[in-house]
């Protein structure tokens, strides 16, 4: 049987729907294609049906129909008319449709009908609407550049195709408020009054699109001139009081487009027109108050930076403490410490001894300008290491004097052994504090010995050694001596080398008492008894 010839009979089934008719076997009743390109007609099918004929069908927008393709499954007979065959994909498990290349003309209803072996009927429309390609997507723009806060910035948007307009700042959607950034109807204008630096950087892109398909302008930027604004001087290095001979470097920034000029005021007069300066050697003539100012060619506008007050002051140097004395003797000498600097003013001075600042008192006095220490009657406590520091504005500089205090000898005295044997050796030795060393002179028995040195050893004592011995501290500086005794005794070979102590003597007297009664006791008993004592010889 040919169903072919029966086409006609079923479109009218399928234009009545059939009061058996099923839902529609159709995925969607609406699609879009495009111009040029496929679209598939997708069904909720999913496995071949047991059915007598499948057909698809085309009504045009004037209501023109047409018979795309009829399918007899038990016979494998398949029928499509020559105006789709090199256009149409067929599959035979879903049912479902491929147009390929589409135009204009392919706009209309497209129906799939179904009729089982059971003579059920399924039917569906769904209707194509064919969309023309966007192309040539495109902003132009009012202006070739713009004045920030001064210029008012109208972007067109342009394309060819069937679409819509969005615009995007990079990949953002653009956001209107109606009033700084306004939106035609159409959304094919947009207006930017008095437009910002920020408002045309992104960049812009406007894009055309429609269901299927969309197209993106160009990345549009748009210079806006702004500024100067945000100009920032640097001062290197940053303090405002600099040592003669150092180097300045004074550099200058400002926020711009175009580029801001800059150049450099000197106490209110024109210095240099660049962005960057430096001052070598710098001396008392570069003190003075410097600024930076910015002009934008664009905008005509100028800004003037903070201004650098600068003092340009002498650093010191070749800081010197002299002395008074070179000598000084405890409780006989005054001092007096002088601190100056070879170059350079100083504005405070600080004295310091042994790493700590110096406290004035009675005997240690400063000068108005301290630059000058006075100490009346040193003493030994007063040496030392002193140091002076000069300070002003730029630098610092210092000297340190050591201080010796000659005083002496004070503590003298002897250690030794008081007692020692026959040979055996031992050491007196003498020390005393003394600023010099103090030079020593020993006697024994009051008679000078022909020894200096502060240790005197015995290397085998004999009893010439024993006796009184002296020992004098002699400070070459101060003049004054001080002498220390000491006893030794030399015992002959066995006895006890330092001698017995006060217990042990008082030891040995109790055992000697109580052998003296013991034996007394015993021959008071023998004589009662009447027995005679024989004698021991």
């Amino acid at each position: 049987m040919d169903f072919y010839n029966f086409r006609v009979p079923l479109l009218i089934l399928a234009a009545l729907g059939g009061c058996c008719s099923q839902n529609s076997p159709l995925l969607n009743d609406k699609t879009n294609g495009v111009v040029g390109k496929n679209v598939t007609f997708r069904t909720t099918i999913t496995s071949r049906l047991d059915s007598v004929t499948i057909s698809w069908n085309f009504i045009s927008k004037d209501q023109k129909i047409s018979s795309i393709i009829t399918h007899a499954p038990m016979s494998n007979n398949t029928r499509i008319d020559q105006n789709y065959a090199s256009r149409i994909s067929y599959n035979a498990t879903t049912c479902e449709i491929q147009l390929r290349s589409l135009t204009k003309d392919d706009e209309g209803e497209y129906t799939l009908q179904i009729i089982t072996s059971d003579l059920t009927q399924l039917t569906g429309q769904v209707y194509l609407t064919v969309l023309e390609p966007v192309t040539d997507v495109q902003i132009l723009s009012n202006l070739p550049e713009a004045v920030e806060y001064n210029s008012t910035v109208v972007l067109t948007c342009s394309a060819k195709g069937s679409f819509t307009y969005k615009w995007f700042n990079g990949s953002v959607p653009l956001v209107v408020d109606g009033t700084h950034m306004i939106l035609n109807p159409t959304g094919k204008e947009l207006t930017i009054t008095e437009v910002r630096r920020t408002d045309l950087r992104g960049p812009i892109i406007c894009m055309a699109e429609n269901a299927l398909e969309s197209g993106k302008s160009a990345p549009f930027n748009l210079t806006v001139s702004y500024g100067p604004e945000k100009i920032f001087m640097k001062q290197t290095p940053t303090d405002p009081f600099l040592k003669k001979g150092s180097n300045l470097t004074l550099t200058c920034s400002a926020d711009s487009d175009p580029p801001a000029q800059l150049k450099w005021m000197f106490n209110g007069k024109d210095l240099l027109q660049q962005a960057n300066i430096t001052i070598s050697n710098l001396d008392e003539s570069h003190s003075g108050n410097y600024s930076c100012v910015a002009n934008n060619v664009k905008t005509n506008r100028n800004v003037v930076s903070t201004v650098a007050m600068v003092t340009v002051l002498e650093g010191l140097s070749g800081t010197k403490i002299s002395s008074s004395a070179s000598l000084l003797i405890a409780g006989n000498s005054t001092v007096n410490l002088t601190c100056s600097a070879a170059a350079g003013t100083a504005e405070t001075v600080e004295w310091l001894k042994d790493g700590k600042p110096l406290t004035p008192g009675d005997r240690v006095t400063l000068s108005g300008d301290q630059k000058s220490l006075t100490i009346v009657r040193v003493v030994k406590e007063d040496m030392g290491e002193y140091k002076c520091l000069l300070k002003n504005k730029v630098n610092q500089d210092e000297d340190s004097y050591k201080m010796v205090i000659n005083y002496g000898p004070e503590n003298v005295m002897m250690k030794g052994k008081n007692a020692v044997k026959f040979e055996e050796a031992t050491v007196i030795s003498c020390s005393a504090e003394s600023v010099p060393p103090s030079i020593y002179a020993w006697k024994l028995n009051d008679t000078v010995m022909n020894f200096t040195r502060p240790n005197y050893a015995i290397e085998k004592a004999k009893a010439t050694d024993s006796g009184t011995y002296t020992c004098e501290a002699l400070n070459p500086i101060t003049g004054i001596t001080k002498k220390y005794t000491h006893k030794l005794a030399v015992t002959e070979v066995g006895t006890v080398d330092e001698g017995l102590s006060g217990g042990a003597i008082a030891g040995i007297v109790i055992a000697v008492l109580l052998a003296v009664i013991i034996i007394g006791c015993i021959i008071k008993c023998k004589r009662k008894s009447g027995t005679d004592i024989p004698s021991p010889y």
